[in-house]
């Protein structure tokens, strides 16, 4: 799963692909190259060796990919970047047009705002999203909330500190947590 991380700037604070992810992902590229180069060296045809091509490319694709979101307070604007290499979707947004930081708890696959999440079907998720004036939204990311582990919240919170961006929250991170009642011993 890509993991993102805040990380303050001189300019603000960014929201990316943390560099683990990226530095694992090269790791295993240049592992797998190193591997083929070797095979192909000694007489290996790549024919026999499709599997690793294809492990190949899709591991230079998460070594590649870029999602990015940078909350500039200088030039009081959210850029964001999403994409492989310098391929991708950009997009550039004022402050003056956001309305608000939001992150929200859902429960994925139920109708109902107040379901329970269970183990096996239905699964407790947290969204982050950009929300502007127009009535139009971005989600920035949407990852089930045991994954988060309250690390989006905290990057949440911490965006709208920096940024000075309005910040909503519907409820504070309590689905997944496995609360019980106990007679100590």
């Amino acid at each position: 799963m890509v993991r993102h991380a805040t990380k303050k700037t001189k300019i603000g604070i960014s929201y990316s692909v943390s560099l683990p992810f990226t530095l694992s992902c090269w790791g295993f590229t240049l592992f797998l190259l190193w591997g083929l180069v070797l095979n192909t060296v000694e007489g290996v045809s790549l024919l026999s060796m499709w599997h690793l091509v294809l492990l190949l490319l899709f591991s230079l694709t998460g070594a590649l990919f870029r999602d990015s979101w940078v909350f500039d307070t200088e030039m009081r604007e959210v850029r964001s970047f999403y994409g492989i290499g310098p391929v991708g979707k950009r997009e550039v947004i004022p402050f003056s047009e956001v309305s608000h930081l939001s992150l929200e708890h859902f429960v994925r696959g139920a109708t109902n705002k107040d379901a329970k999440p269970t183990k096996r079907r239905f699964k407790a998720m947290v969204v982050f999203t950009l929300c502007l004036k127009d009535e139009s939204s971005r989600d920035i990311e949407i990852i089930p909330e045991s994954t988060s582990g309250g690390r989006t919240e905290a990057a949440v919170q911490a965006i709208a500190a920096v940024s000075g961006l309005p910040l909503y929250i519907d409820r504070p991170r309590d689905l997944d947590l496995q609360v019980g009642l106990r007679d100590p011993d």
